[in-house]
């Protein structure tokens, strides 16, 4: 009845919309498609047009009930998560041989926890030229926060004194706990109680400690598998260009949900970084104790 031959024409025509609005009208209308809880939102008018768009910039299907209860602030507080929400998918250039096919955007309780130092112009200073010497030095993450705890962890190791030969595990543990219900992981930090991401969850499943009430601990790999692992490794990340030496834990070519053993030949030693890229990822660890999938 009015002509239009597409949307985007009808919308410009007769709503009297600018081209660009018209097409993320259109963009909108289909993504939410996919989303029916997101669309169902809009529908009943809880979810307004501009945080819609938003939304829709990371919110996926499985993560729907979570960016929808962020919408529910203020609009300024929800571009923040969505702008942090992006940034979290971006990882370390130097890991390149393990990112992701499709960049992975986490849930706003996801988020990584931001972190501030204020230095006087002398400590800036000092920082830089300790940073760029440590990296011709080699062998050290470029990432700001994974350098930071290699700096603190080295001065634990050297307050502490030289280790026993039989000390496999990190200098320090985290206790996480995990829902018997959903298997969602929750960690304690300074700034309330934070989820894990479903990689960071499936990572640690591969190496640790699990405490049941009443019942004795148990690793999810024997300590002496893991020293065998770790000596084979020369205790270092056996990521191509890694070789990181600090925070390291073994890894399951062949996941046990699918029929993977705690074999030596089945285990491979990465370091926490690219452990976590390996679980985004999906994918296979190519190395000299790796095996293709």
């Amino acid at each position: 009845d009015f002509e239009c031959s597409s949307m985007n024409q009808y919308a410009v025509r007769e709503l009297g919309f600018s081209q660009s609005r018209a097409r993320d009208f259109v963009r909108l209308a289909q993504k939410l498609e996919s989303l029916p809880a997101v669309k169902a939102a809009v529908v009943s008018g809880d979810l307004g047009y501009t945080k819609a768009r938003e939304v829709i910039k990371v919110v996926t299907p499985a993560t729907q009930d979570v960016w929808l209860e962020a919408a529910a602030g203020t609009r300024d507080q929800l571009v923040r998560e969505v702008k942090k929400a992006q940034n979290a998918a971006k990882v370390d250039p130097n890991q390149g041989e393990l990112l992701p096919s499709e960049p992975t955007v986490v849930a706003p309780r996801e988020l990584p926890i931001r972190f501030s130092l204020e230095l006087t112009p002398e400590q800036e200073a000092r920082r830089a030229a300790l940073v760029e010497r440590l990296h011709k030095l080699g062998g050290i993450p470029t990432d700001p926060a994974e350098l930071m705890l290699e700096a603190l962890d080295a001065l634990v190791e050297q307050n502490e004194g030289p280790r026993g030969p039989r000390a496999t595990g990190p200098s320090v543990q985290i206790h996480v706990h995990e829902n018997a219900k959903t298997g969602r992981m929750t960690v304690q930090t300074d700034h309330d109680e934070r989820a894990l991401s479903p990689a960071e969850s499936s990572r640690l499943h591969c190496d640790a400690i699990i405490c049941k009430p009443g019942e004795r601990n148990k690793s999810t790999i024997a300590p002496s598998v893991r020293r065998e692992v770790l000596s084979r490794d020369q205790h270092k990340c056996q990521s191509p260009g890694c070789g990181r030496t600090r925070f390291l834990e073994v890894h399951h070519l062949k996941s046990r949900i699918v029929g993977g053993t705690n074999h030596p030949d089945n285990l491979t030693t990465l370091c926490s970084a690219c452990h976590r890229l390996r679980h985004e990822r999906g994918g296979t660890v190519t190395g000299a104790s790796a095996i293709s999938a």
